[in-house]
């Protein structure tokens, strides 16, 4: 007696049966997962605006421009804004226009350390969210 062929057999058909629905399963929950991640980013970015959410207060860059560019950096690190100070067309070329990098170790209550960099005073303030950029320019004096 001959064997039926293997496409003959019903268990054969109940495996291929499994294999193509565990398939399409597999293929319809990937894609309800990328829709429903799609969807939260989507909410995430509406909720939050083009601009991130701030725990501090906004800052009016007028209350600080001609202000000490030392005084100013050291104020609003103290009150824990992240600042980046630049200096606008790069006034110190030997540290290429990074402020921050002159003024983090300066005291500002030293007398000494104020008078090194008290030509520079800030120019313009840009507040996203707790960062401050702060723009240092020599001062017109």
């Amino acid at each position: 007696m001959k064997d039926k062929a293997i496409f003959k057999k019903w268990w054969f058909w109940v495996i291929v049966g499994v294999i193509v629905l565990g398939a399409i399963g597999a293929a319809g929950q990937s894609g309800s997962e990328n829709a429903n991640t799609d969807n939260s980013t989507d909410t995430t970015t509406k909720e939050q605006g083009a601009n991130p959410v701030a725990s501090l207060p906004q800052l009016n860059a007028s209350d600080y421009e001609g202000k000490e560019g030392l005084i100013v950096y050291k104020d609003l690190k103290s009150q824990g804004y992240t600042v980046n100070a630049e200096f606008e067309n790069e006034t110190l070329t030997d540290i290429n226009g990074e402020a921050s990098d002159l003024f983090e170790p300066l005291d500002e209550n030293d007398t000494d350390n104020r008078l090194s960099v008290d030509a520079f005073v800030i120019g313009n303030l840009k507040q996203t969210g707790d960062s401050v950029k702060l723009v240092v320019v020599k001062s017109s004096n």
